[in-house]
């Protein structure tokens, strides 16, 4: 990795919000080897956090001489700013809490969560930074669901890049693929199904990119130390691509798992043999894209180093602070916006949102 890398991270008070998390805890792991003076780690998840801690520890992750403090916070309330105040000043604040599902939009409640989650969390943290230490390194994670976004869930994080690198215009970010058998991943699930002897479903004609998590991590850390207000990426052909049918039948064939496909009217219930029942779905649920890009349409790629790539926008920053503090007022408001007000609101601050809208949710299937 980059020498500017270490230089960055050794001796260094750093914040990981939303550190518990598989790409979060990916990354920690990787800073963690140059020797920070301090590393606070901030997350809601209090189980994830706790064996965090524990697993860097008895890993011997934790360099002698370097302070891990956990820290069980919600980004989005007033106590973040205390951690701030009372941990810091931090010189590098790597911003990586957020509500990633595209499923999150089922209802108005669940989305104006995630959008005050993805957008006024990760604002408000790197800004309470920004304040304390005008030189603090600022990084927030987005995702490659944010170009040219069709979910809820991409729209966010679009708005969270327009908002904070219009306010802040020291912060990176990178936009990368699915992280590969991460927390709450269709990957990861399917691992779970078979232990429980579930059927496996999985959408048709459906592309997706795939990284691991130490790829995950490498990027985040490179993306960090690159220069303000870079949007970071894979270059292209740096990944490629795969039909999620055909990652079901990788993974199998790995297992030496033999499979059988089935209707929906036999996918309920256990399986009493070793073949796994594979349910092949259609695509036709709300916010769901057949295939992901890096770039949106009113942008473009510079080459950065190899397998990585800046964007560079060919529109002006929007000015999203109006959306930003109606969804921090919709929270609270009695009564609430019904789903549709809240796409109405984020259709508006992000035009090239175009969301695939259905009534039918993940939620309603297996």
């Amino acid at each position: 990795m980059s020498p500017l890398i270490t230089e960055t991270y050794r001796g260094s008070r750093v914040l990981v919000t939303g550190g518990a998390g598989f790409i979060g805890a990916a990354t920690l792991r990787l800073l963690l080897a140059h020797r920070p003076a301090k590393v606070v780690v901030a997350d809601i998840w209090e189980n994830g956090l706790a064996e965090l801690v524990r697993d860097l520890r008895a890993e011997g992750s934790v360099p002698d001489g370097t302070i891990l403090e956990p820290r069980l916070v919600d980004v989005t309330g007033p106590l973040i700013d205390r951690v701030v105040r009372d941990d810091g000043p931090f010189d590098v604040v790597l911003a990586f809490a957020a509500a990633k599902h595209v499923r999150t939009e089922r209802d108005a409640i669940s989305a104006l969560q995630m959008l005050n989650v993805n957008i006024n969390g990760t604002y408000r943290v790197l800004k309470a930074a920004a304040e304390s230490n005008p030189d603090c390194r600022l990084f927030m994670v987005s995702t490659d669901k944010a170009a040219d976004p069709s979910s809820l869930m991409g729209a966010s994080k679009r708005v969270m890049e327009e908002l904070v690198m219009s306010e802040l215009p020291s912060v990176t970010t990178t936009r990368f693929a699915n992280v590969a058998f991460s927390t709450g991943s269709l990957l990861e699930n399917w691992l779970i199904r078979l232990g429980r002897h579930h059927a496996l479903p999985v959408p048709a004609n459906t592309q997706r990119y795939f990284v691991r998590q130490a790829e995950a991590g490498q990027i985040c850390l490179l993306a960090s130390i690159a220069e303000p207000g870079s949007i970071i990426v894979p270059s292209d052909n740096a990944i490629d691509s795969v039909e999620l049918t055909l990652a079901l039948e990788r993974m199998l064939d790995f297992l030496e798992i033999p499979r059988r496909e089935v209707q929906l009217s036999e996918a309920a219930g256990h399986s009493d043999d070793r073949t796994a029942r594979v349910l092949i779905t259609a695509r036709d649920t709300a916010g769901e894209k057949s295939a992901e890009v890096f770039v949106g349409s009113s942008e473009q790629r510079v080459a950065w180093l190899p397998g990585l790539d800046f964007v560079r926008s060919t529109l002006p920053r929007r000015d999203c602070r109006d959306l930003a503090r109606w969804i921090e007022h919709a929270t609270r408001a009695e009564p609430g916006p019904g789903i549709d007000e809240i796409l109405s609101r984020v259709e508006e601050a992000v035009p090239e949102f175009v969301h695939v809208t259905s009534g039918l949710r993940l939620d309603d299937r297996i």
